[in-house]
């Protein structure tokens, strides 16, 4: 096997374990309010820094995520910009 098959492999089994981590961090949230869901906001920042002790998901993987999933951003009433995250209470 060369040294471009097995960088490809491990590319695939990281890219997957960055959906599965995504997943699972967001298995309790959604995109869109429901009954017994509260709003709870989040940075792309934010995002990342609660997955940091797992594994380094960049903020590029974040946002594709968010955007293949339906997430919107939303004003906060200070001005800046937040993804809208509803979580199961």
């Amino acid at each position: 096997m060369s040294r471009i098959e097995i960088s490809n492999q491990e590319g695939t089994r990281e890219a997957a374990f960055v959906g599965q981590l995504l997943d699972s961090y967001f298995v309790f949230r959604d995109s869109l309010p429901r009954d017994g869901y509260i709003q709870e906001n989040k940075t792309t920042q934010q995002i990342q820094d609660e997955l940091e002790p797992m594994y380094s998901v960049t903020t590029g993987e974040i946002v594709g995520y968010m955007l293949e999933h339906g997430y919107a951003t939303t004003t906060e009433q200070d001005g800046t910009v937040t993804w809208a995250v509803w979580r199961q209470a």
